[in-house]
């Protein structure tokens, strides 16, 4: 592995305020990094706002849509990392507005402001014929390798951290069985606690063998960090998984044993499952959407072998990964 050098000069995050835009940006400042922090003009996260500014952060407002804001937000920036995606769609913020034209217009931006390298978070099983959210993120792919940019490309599977994400939802999913649900539509948490107590079950979509291989964010960070300095590894996409390959019924597992709890498992017809799914679209909050649940059913693992020689990984086991992000608080790598 080529020795990475410090980061110079200023670094602008798209998505700070997210789960893993809040770990990068902190890791990149308790580094000494200078970071622009590039927010949604409209964003409604005071206290993660409030966080960017007291650690030092320049803010940046821009819309991943807005090609003017985002020039001006990259102005004087060494380099970008562009962690801007949707896994639902929403009323303006469709998987090909934010995940393909959002990176086209990230990339074109950072051309024209002069940027020298830009680092962009993919997703593990992105491509052609993949569901539709991962096909989205190919095509974001496609427009970062077009855009002019000298460039990385990281394809994380998904991430186990503290502070939210994938361990976050799965913990509320242990936690709460079959009423996980009625959380989601705002009912108390206490006596949904309860009453799981009493039902200790959690429902699973089929079999529960489709299989997955979950990264710590940690690990997730040190590859970031790397991709930043060294020019040995640009106009490359490498993809990142955790050294575990899981079945979701096992994840379930690992994640209860972290909990300290027991839980049944409660194994539904796919079928069932399938005409489940159709009906929580009809909800404000569902627990799953209809391209999660295909995405789900894929399996998503990797032979993580080059990125773990390129970047000198040592992965972290995905039980501590689960503990250190139940159990240790906010903080990253």
């Amino acid at each position: 592995m080529a020795t990475a050098a410090p980061v110079q000069g200023l670094v602008a995050v798209t998505g700070p305020t997210g789960f893993i835009g809040s770990h990068v940006v902190k890791t990149l400042r308790r580094a000494g990094i200078a970071v622009r922090a590039v927010v949604h003009p409209q964003s409604k996260k005071a206290d993660q706002l409030t966080e960017l500014r007291a650690l030092g952060c320049d803010i940046a407002s821009a819309d991943v849509g807005d090609l003017g804001a985002l020039e001006r937000a990259f102005n004087g920036c060494a380099s970008v990392v562009h962690l801007v995606a949707v896994i639902r769609e929403r009323l303006g913020a469709t998987f090909d507005l934010i995940n393909r034209r959002g990176a086209a217009e990230v990339a074109a931006a950072a051309r024209t402001a002069g940027v020298g390298r830009l680092v962009h978070l993919s997703a593990l099983g992105a491509g052609p014929q993949a569901p539709r959210y991962l096909r989205s993120k190919w095509a974001g792919e496609e427009a970062i390798r077009r855009g002019g940019v000298p460039y990385v490309i990281l394809r994380p599977s998904f991430v186990i951290g503290p502070g939210g994400g994938a361990a976050t939802q799965l913990a509320d999913v242990v936690r709460l069985g079959p009423w996980y649900l009625f959380h989601l539509l705002g009912a108390p948490r206490r006596p949904l606690v309860a009453l799981a107590a009493v039902m200790p079950v959690v429902p699973v979509f089929g079999s529960g063998q489709y299989r997955s291989m979950p990264v710590d964010v940690r690990d997730l960070l040190e590859v970031v960090r790397q991709a930043l300095t060294r020019h040995d590894i640009l106009g490359e996409a490498y993809d990142l998984c955790g050294p575990d390959v899981l079945t979701y019924e096992a994840l379930l597992d690992e994640v209860a044993r972290a909990l300290g709890v027991r839980r049944w498992k409660a194994h539904m017809p796919m079928g069932l499952s399938r005409a489940l799914v159709r009906e929580f679209r009809y909800l404000p909050n569902p627990p799953i959407t209809q391209d999660e649940f295909e995405a789900l059913l894929v399996d998503n693992v990797c032979q993580g072998t080059r990125s773990v020689q390129v970047f000198s990984l040592r992965l972290t086991p995905v039980r501590e990964a689960i503990r250190h992000a139940l159990h240790e608080g906010v903080r990253d790598g």
